[in-house]
C-alpha cells in the first residue's frame, strides 16, 4: 500500500485556463510518458470539516496534486493498494473480483501489479485485467482504485465547483510522418501525426489533448515506455502550436475520448508541394554501399515553416498509382527554417569500393597511405557522388587525383561525377603522424 500525506494550512491558489470552460479535461502529454492532467470536479461538502474521495491514475505524482475551491484543504492522501500487495496467503481463497465489466468469483490463482488470475467453479481459468476491488469474503476487501483522499473544511454545505490538477504516468505521445514523394520524385506531401497511448488507468471523456515537444528536465526517470494495441486513426484538421518556455505545445483540435487501454492516431498538420533534395553518399569506411539521403527545408518557402516534433518518417513513392514504401529514418525535434535530412537506404544502381593501395612507414611515428575508391553508375543518367573519407590523427594530402573539401578535423570530401552506365575514380595519398 502506498499512501502520502501532505498537510496545507491555506487553500491552494490555481489559475482555471480557458480550456476547461468546455467540462472536460485538459490533458498536456510528453513524450518522456508523463503527463499534466487539469479536470473540472465537485466537491459534495458539509459545514464544517469532510473527506471527499476523488479518483486518480494509479502512477499518479502524489506530491503534484494541486486543488483549487473555495473551501479549505486540510490534508491531502493518495491512497492506492495494487493487486500486487496481496499476500501469498491470500492464494488459494474464495474471492469476489469487481471490475468494469462485471463481476468475477473463483479461487485465486495468482496475482500482479495489474491483474488477478482465478479459476471458476466450471474450472476455467480466467486473467482479470484491472481489478477494481477483490473480496474475500469476511476476511475483508481491498479496493484497487486509487483515491486521491481531500480532507476539506467548508463554511456551507452543498456541491462547489473545484480545479484539480497533477502529474501522472502511464501517458505518452509518439510523432510520426507520413511523406509521398510526387511523380517527378522533386517535391513530396506531408502529413504529420500523434499517436497517443493511455494506460494510466483512467479514461478521459471529451479531453482537450495537448503535446509538448521538448526535453523536459526530471529528476528521476520513474517511468518506463508505454505499449498500447493500435486503435482506428482519429481524423482531425491542423493542430495549433504555440512557443511554451523553451519547449513548443500542440493543442489538437476538438476534444478526444482518450480512454484507457487505447492508442489513437492523430493527424495534426499536413503540406503539400515541399521542394526535396536527393544526395548520394559514399563512404567507404563506414558502411557499404552508396547511400540516398532527402532532405528538405522546413521553411515558410517551401511550404512548411513549423516546429516538427521528433519522429520517425516514413517515405513512399507512388509507381502506377499505387504507393511504394522507400525507407524510414528518424528525426529529433526540429524547429522551423532548418533541413531535414532522412537517410532513405542504398541505392541498386550505384556502387563504390574502397580500396587500400599502399602503407608505408617512413619514419618514427609516420605512415604514408594510399588509397582508390572506384564509383560505377548503372544508372541511365549522370549523377554526382558525395565520397566522404576519415582521417585520424595529425594527417596531411599529398596528392589527390581530385579537388577535395575539409569538412572537419577528420573528414574531407569529394563530390564526384559519375556518367551515366560510367565510372569515376578518386585516388589520393596521405601522410599521418602519430
Amino acid at each position: 500500500m502506498r499512501k502520502v500525506k501532505v498537510g496545507i494550512a491555506i487553500s491552494v491558489a490555481l489559475t482555471i485556463i480557458s480550456l476547461l470552460a468546455s467540462g472536460g479535461p485538459v490533458v498536456t502529454i510528453y513524450s518522456q510518458g508523463i503527463a499534466c492532467v487539469q479536470d473540472s470536479v465537485t466537491l459534495s461538502l458539509t459545514k464544517g470539516v469532510k473527506v471527499v474521495d476523488l479518483p486518480v491514475p494509479a502512477s499518479t505524482i502524489a506530491e503534484s496534486v494541486l486543488i483549487s475551491s473555495d473551501a479549505t484543504l486540510l490534508s491531502q492522501s493518495f491512497n492506492h493498494t495494487s493487486a500486487a500487495d496481496l499476500t501469498s496467503a491470500a492464494v488459494g481463497k474464495k474471492v469476489e473480483v469487481m471490475t468494469s465489466n462485471g463481476v468475477y468469483h473463483g479461487t485465486l490463482l495468482a496475482y500482479g501489479e495489474n491483474s488477478i488470475t482465478i479459476i471458476d467453479s466450471s474450472g476455467d481459468i480466467r486473467r482479470i485485467a484491472q481489478p477494481q476491488q477483490v473480496s474475500f469474503g469476511d476476511q475483508g476487501t481491498f479496493a484497487l482504485n486509487p483515491v486521491l483522499e481531500l480532507k476539506m473544511q467548508s463554511n456551507k454545505a452543498g456541491d462547489l465547483p473545484a480545479t484539480l490538477s497533477y502529474l501522472t504516468g502511464g501517458l505518452s505521445w509518439v510523432g510520426s510522418y507520413i511523406c509521398i514523394l510526387d511523380k517527378d520524385q522533386s517535391a513530396l506531401s506531408l502529413q504529420g501525426q500523434i499517436t497517443l497511448a493511455n494506460q494510466c488507468g483512467l479514461d478521459f471523456p471529451a479531453a482537450t489533448v495537448r503535446f509538448v515537444a521538448g526535453d523536459v528536465n526530471q529528476v528521476k526517470a520513474s517511468f518506463s515506455g508505454v505499449r498500447a494495441a493500435p486503435a482506428p486513426m482519429a481524423m482531425q484538421t491542423s493542430a495549433t502550436e504555440q512557443s511554451a518556455f523553451e519547449y513548443h505545445l500542440y493543442t489538437l483540435p476538438g476534444t478526444i475520448d482518450l480512454d484507457n487501454r487505447v492508442s489513437l492516431v492523430v493527424p495534426y498538420t499536413t503540406a503539400s508541394n515541399v521542394k526535396v533534395k536527393r544526395t548520394y553518399i559514399y563512404d567507404g569506411a563506414s558502411e557499404p554501399g552508396v547511400q540516398v539521403k532527402v532532405s528538405f527545408d522546413n521553411s515558410a518557402g517551401n511550404g512548411l515553416g513549423i516546429p516538427l516534433p521528433a519522429g520517425t518518417v516514413r517515405l513512399f513513392g507512388n509507381i502506377d498509382g499505387a504507393l511504394l514504401f522507400l525507407g524510414e529514418d528518424s528525426i529529433g525535434h526540429t524547429a522551423k527554417d532548418e533541413t531535414v535530412n532522412l537517410h532513405v537506404g542504398s541505392s541498386f544502381d550505384l556502387v563504390g569500393e574502397r580500396t587500400q593501395l599502399s602503407r608505408v612507414k617512413i619514419a618514427l611515428s609516420t605512415y604514408r597511405e594510399m588509397y582508390r575508391i572506384t564509383l560505377r553508375n548503372h544508372k541511365d543518367e549522370d549523377v554526382v557522388i558525395d565520397v566522404r573519407e576519415h582521417l585520424n590523427g595529425t594527417w596531411n594530402i599529398t596528392t589527390s587525383s581530385q579537388n577535395y573539401e575539409k569538412v572537419d578535423s577528420n573528414t574531407i570530401q569529394y563530390l564526384v561525377s559519375v556518367p551515366a552506365s560510367g565510372e569515376s575514380e578518386v585516388e589520393y595519398t596521405v601522410e599521418y603522424n602519430y
